[in-house]
């Protein structure tokens, strides 16, 4: 309706404003997109910002813990500071969950793990002081909130908004992961020394040491300026190597048992434990400096982001303005000429063209003259003088094809219908026939000329369809699908080849029946028709999210690939009677299915089969299907598929 208030100025005007529109509209949608993209970064930046001070505090009050908790289980004595270490676990983890409720994109399961985590913690400190919690289901207890960290902090890095970004976040993930594996090799070497190497494997502690010496190395020589020296400072400390000294004598005294329990070891147990607590704070300062590194890049994309933005909408917008304008000035010249020439055309192809086809069905006399269109000898003339040329030839060719049209579908018509009622005549004779007959002979011949004139009377619906007609053939009540392809098959020439794999338990609605079985048995005569005698024909179905697919796949010698073109675009848009395309190729059925597809809006197009043959795939939407109904079935064949 808006379409038809609109004169030829607007719609011209419309025309050559529309790029520019369209300019605007994506070069808006960009900046916009880029304003939006700054904000979720800000979003993201202020989300690691809030849960990483709590996310910290909180493993590194676990690893105090496990290994106050670690020194209990192995040694005779209390240990002093295990009862602040507990409180601040509790007290660390309430302030995780505190800190993520403040967050833009909250983890949903956190307080529930929380309550969950409070429980076993509470159930294994009792074990603990009971002395009933062996030293390694303590151990492994204290590992598993590192877990949750590094889940967490995984899904920022696959959350994060830049490439970059992202590196960053998972350079401070391996940071963590190493300040993990050193505070565990810790708690593991000082439970060997109290139980004199029987608390764990040794391999438990060397492949701890192994990981976070190697990631360190790693990281000091991939991370970016500002933390690069920090662990590169950490590496040359004197707690460094003191510790690594530590490391290398606990391994020795464990793995060659070459040294008594009571040798001299390089340091005390508090001196060293307040050199693992240096290291383990240099780590921890290391990953925080990368997490601020990567809230700096973070903010530094936001910000070009929203620069990019601003640029981009600003020069759009006076671009496109300044198209408007141009575009109104150019377009206002040739606007009269464009209305006149709209207005010449218009009264040929509304008026002209069909009252000559309206003529020529009626069998009356049409005026064939051309029209004339004089605009000139511009570009608009020559376009005039165009269509003047292709009216006159579509006035000529419009009335010849009516004309034959005409002809054709009404002989088709009257041919069809008198082999019709000369098919079902046969058909009402036959049925008597057999009704009377005993002899299995005789009534296998019976059921061989039965079968015939089901084939004679598909052959004129074929006739019928074909002049734009329709079969009378019909069903009330919906029929199940295997019945309907039973049926189409029943149909066929060479019916004892075809083999059904397999078909869905759904019912077709019945004012859709007659033209499906038609369709398929059209399309079972084909694939039996080009393949080899001996080649089984497979009918096979199944449901998809649009309806029901029933695929017809022969073992033939196939199509080429402009072949496959050609049919599959001829079965999406049938057109005409197509005679001109009969006279050439043998395959008539297939018409006759884009016809009957094309009036259900059923799909039907043409694939290579795995034998190199024709898969026929017909997709029968989901409006005309129904649920099955146990006594509805098909009638109109005495031959079983």
């Amino acid at each position: 309706m808006l379409s038809a208030r609109l004169g030829v100025r607007t719609r011209i005007l419309a025309i050559a404003l529309v790029p520019s529109l369209t300019l605007l509209f994506l070069g808006m949608l960009t900046a916009g997109n880029l304003v939006r993209d700054s904000y979720r970064i800000r979003n993201w930046i202020d989300d690691l910002e809030r849960i990483r001070p709590a996310a910290t505090e909180a493993l590194a009050a676990t690893q105090a813990e496990r290994l106050l908790t670690l020194r209990l289980l192995t040694g005779n004595e209390a240990i002093a500071g295990l009862a602040a270490a507990r409180v601040r676990v509790d007290r660390a983890f309430e302030l995780l969950v505190e800190a993520d409720a403040t967050r833009h994109e909250r983890a949903a399961d956190l307080p529930a793990q929380r309550a969950k985590f409070g429980e076993a913690i509470t159930t294994l400190r009792a074990g603990v002081d009971a002395r009933k919690i062996s030293v390694a289901d303590a151990y492994t207890f204290f590992n598993a909130p590192y877990a949750m960290f590094g889940d967490g902090f995984r899904r920022a890095q696959l959350s994060a908004p830049d490439p970059i970004l992202a590196t960053r976040v998972s350079e401070a993930v391996r940071l963590l992961s190493a300040t993990e594996a050193m505070s565990r090799s810790n708690a593991v070497a000082l439970a060997l020394v109290s139980s004199q190497g029987s608390a764990f494997p040794l391999d438990e502690f060397t492949t701890q040491v192994g990981f976070y010496h190697a990631e360190i190395r790693n990281l000091a020589g991939e991370v970016g300026s500002p933390q690069k020296q920090v662990l590169r400072d950490l590496m040359d400390s004197d707690s460094w190597r003191r510790l690594s000294a530590m490391e290398a004598a606990v391994n020795q005294r464990f793995a060659s048992r070459a040294l008594s329990v009571d040798a001299e070891m390089p340091m005390g147990i508090l001196e060293w434990q307040q050199v693992a607590d240096n290291v383990v704070g240099g780590l921890f300062a290391a990953y925080a400096g990368q997490h601020d590194y990567a809230g700096v890049s973070a903010a530094e994309v936001a910000q070009r982001a929203e620069r990019s933005g601003l640029v981009t909408g600003g020069i759009v917008l006076i671009g496109s303005v300044v198209a408007l304008l141009i575009a109104v000035v150019l377009a206002d010249r040739i606007i009269r000429r464009l209305r006149r020439l709209r207005a010449a055309t218009l009264v040929i192809a509304e008026e002209r063209l069909p009252s000559a086809i309206r003529l020529a069905k009626a069998h009356a006399e049409v005026e064939e003259a051309a029209p004339t269109l004089d605009f000139g000898r511009d570009e608009i003339g020559e376009v005039a003088q165009a269509f003047e040329h292709a009216a006159a030839v579509a006035l000529t060719a419009a009335v010849d094809e009516a004309r034959l049209r005409d002809s054709v579908e009404t002989v088709f018509v009257n041919i069809a219908h008198r082999s019709q009622v000369l098919a079902h005549r046969q058909l009402e004779i036959l049925d008597d026939a057999e009704r009377g007959q005993q002899d299995p002979e005789l009534l296998d011949v019976f059921f061989r000329l039965d079968h015939l004139a089901t084939r004679e009377r598909r052959n004129a619906e074929n006739l019928l369809i074909l002049g734009g007609s329709r079969p009378g053939r019909q069903w009330r009540q919906p029929i199940p699908m295997v019945d309907v392809v039973r049926s189409a098959v029943g149909e066929t020439t060479e019916y004892t080849r075809v083999r059904l794999a397999g078909l869905p338990d759904i019912a077709v609605i019945g004012a859709v029946v007659a033209d499906l079985v038609h369709l398929i048995a059209e399309l079972v005569d084909n694939a039996t028709a080009f393949s080899p005698p001996e080649a089984k024909v497979e009918i096979s179905g199944g449901i998809v999210g649009k309806g029901t697919v029933v695929e017809v796949c022969d073992q033939g010698i196939g199509l080429t690939a402009a072949e496959f073109d050609s049919y599959n675009e001829m079965l999406a848009t049938p057109t005409g009677s197509g005679l001109s395309a009969l006279a050439r190729d043998s395959r008539m059925g297939l018409f006759v299915v884009a016809r009957l597809a094309s009036v259900h809006g059923i799909s039907v197009r043409l694939n290579e089969s795995d034998y190199g043959g024709v898969r026929a795939i017909v997709l029968i939407p989901s409006a005309l299907l129904a649920d099955v109904e146990p006594a509805a079935t098909v009638s109109g064949t005495r031959n079983p598929a």
